[in-house]
């Protein structure tokens, strides 16, 4: 089960990587997040490399640590909060649609 949750949250974190650059770059959305805000207009390539990188050390530490309560509850927390994030963007994605039909 781990391993299915950390694929979701690895491909997630892909998918909003990509969705966010192209809603940003369409103007569609803006980043909320001031950290990644910066990144994404100094540090291109940043931007990228923490979006995915930030999954990437939970899939690191649940391979070191194993199956520990922290790490299930962060597990757990990471794919509650990236199901959210990926809601968010299938709104905009859907109604920037339904301005431009």
């Amino acid at each position: 089960m781990n391993r299915l949750l950390i694929g979701f949250v690895l491909i997630a974190s892909v998918l909003d990587a990509g969705l966010t650059d192209i809603g940003l770059r369409l103007h569609l959305i803006g980043e909320a997040n001031p950290i990644m805000e910066f990144l994404y207009e100094h540090m291109y390539l940043g931007f990228y490399a923490l979006k995915i990188a930030l999954p990437l050390s939970l899939f690191f530490l649940a391979a070191r640590i194993g199956k520990r309560l922290l790490i299930r509850g962060l597990l757990n927390l990471s794919v509650v909060v990236y199901v959210g994030i990926l809601l968010m963007h299938y709104y905009w994605i859907t109604s920037s649609l339904s301005v431009t039909v």
